[in-house]
Parts: structure tokens; sequence; C-alpha cells
């Protein structure tokens, strides 16, 4: 209205925009490689938690981060939004359920088009319709906590990970105890580490949403041009695939620094 002369002034121009970055509900991680192995480990082998069994965990968790699917996007799946068979497979998220309001195409990993079928194996959906994640109010009537999923999967492959020195120290022979010491070393180095963590020590969690992290930050080591990723993402803007979604650990950074020539 200020611009076409309808008001004299902008009474907005005042007001300044909120910083998001100093108020954020959650700022998320990506996993690394070694962290999403143990997590699925953890979830195949787990009790069921929010209703979910393990397998049917895993194999959501590996959707979420080889795709990037939100959660309500993976909570409105049925057979019917897979081509597994398409050259190259597929799935589809109607526009009812994607977060921009259009259907969203999502060209699937090989090695997940097969860890798919095998579980479709076990899982038996009843028919081609059957909500295969039953995870979301809007399609199955409850809401069940992938974020207590998550904490329970990888709080027990925590677990697991601080034990194996242990098990080991206990399986040496009377007298090895320089080999004993470093092995309780070892336990005390993991008991401090951010490994698995949900919430590590910059604050940052390991919750659901940060598997679409994982996701783009995966895409962006595989050396996936900046505008694929984008695509990929389904992001309108590309600060939001670069600056928000991808993350650089400093091992990363080491790696790039030393891809300098020398001085």
């Amino acid at each position: 209205m200020g611009k076409n002369g309808r008001l004299r002034s902008n009474p907005l121009d005042a007001l300044q925009l909120l910083n998001s970055r100093v108020d954020r509900r959650h700022d998320r991680r990506a996993l690394s490689q070694e962290e999403f192995a143990r997590l699925l480990e953890a979830a195949e082998v787990g009790a069921p938690i929010e209703g979910l069994v393990g397998s049917d965990r895993a194999m959501l968790y590996i959707l979420a981060a080889w795709t990037g699917l939100r959660r309500g996007e993976i909570g409105s799946l049925t057979l019917r939004n897979f081509r597994l068979n398409a050259d190259p497979p597929t799935v589809t998220v109607e526009a009812a359920y994607s977060k921009h309001r259009r259907e969203d195409v999502q060209v699937l990993h090989l090695d997940l088009v097969e860890r798919f079928k095998e579980w479709l194996e076990h899982r038996r959906p009843m028919s081609d319709r059957e909500i295969l994640f039953p995870i979301n109010e809007a399609t199955c009537g409850i809401d069940r906590r992938t974020s207590k999923m998550m904490r329970a999967d990888l709080s027990a492959a925590r677990r697991a990970w601080i034990a194996e020195p242990r098990v080991a120290a206990d399986d040496l022979p009377p007298g090895s105890q320089s080999e004993r010491s470093a092995l309780v070393e070892e336990v005390k180095r993991r008991e401090a580490s951010d490994f698995l963590l949900y919430k590590d020590s910059d604050g940052k969690y390991a919750d659901f949403h940060a598997l679409r992290h994982t996701f783009i930050t995966n895409l962006c080591k595989a050396n996936v041009s900046p505008k694929t990723a984008q695509t990929l993402a389904r992001h309108s803007d590309i600060s939001l695939t670069m600056n928000v979604y991808t993350h650089v650990d400093q091992e990363e950074q080491a790696t790039a620094i030393n891809k300098l020539p020398g001085v």
C-alpha cells in the first residue's frame, strides 16, 4: 500500500526481523555413518516403542535418511505410492501430505529398494491402501512420537557401544593389566563423548527430523551439486539446503584444508 500510494508511509518499517538462530526450538545434527548403523542394530533387536516393532522402526529410519521425507509424509505412504520396479524406482508423496501442498516424487536408492522389499515380506500389508507406517494422526488416527523412538533406540545403541570395551576387558586372560587399563580408559572416553547422544554437548538433537539433515548432509558429502541437493531436499531456497541442513564437522574441514597445495 505504501508502494502504490494508498499509504503515506509503511507502519511496519520500524519492525525488525527475528533472528531464528537465537530462538530455535531444536537445532539438529546429522548422524555419522557409524551412528546410523548402530541405531539400526538397536532398533531391529529392540522391544516395541509407541506401538512400532523394531523392524518397522529400522525401516522407518532408513526411509527417512535415504529420501529426506518428513514424518508426516512418511506417515501417509501406502504401497500405491511406491514404484519399486520402475527405472528409476520412486516414491510419491501426495499433494495433501506434502509440506508444500504439491505432489512430490522422490527417486529411491537401489539398496533401499532391496531392503524395503525384504521388509515387505515380513510386514505383509493387508492391501495396497494400508498405511505402512502408522505414525501420523491425520492418516491412522493416532499420533506416535517418533522422537521417543529415536531417543530410546539411540540410548540402547549407546549403552551397547560403551559396554564393548568392558566386555573385552572381562575376556582378557589374567595378567593382561596394560590391555585392561587401556580398555578402562576407552570406556571413560566413550562415556564422555557425544557419540549416539540424543542431545549433544552443543545442544543439537538427533531426533527424527535429524534424519532429514543426515540425508542432505550425505548428499553434500557425496559431492552432489548444490542445485541437485536443493532439488532432492525439495527446498525452495538453496540457502536453507546449504546453511541449515548441511553439516560439516571438524574432520571434514581438516580434510578440505589438507587438499590445498603445500606451502
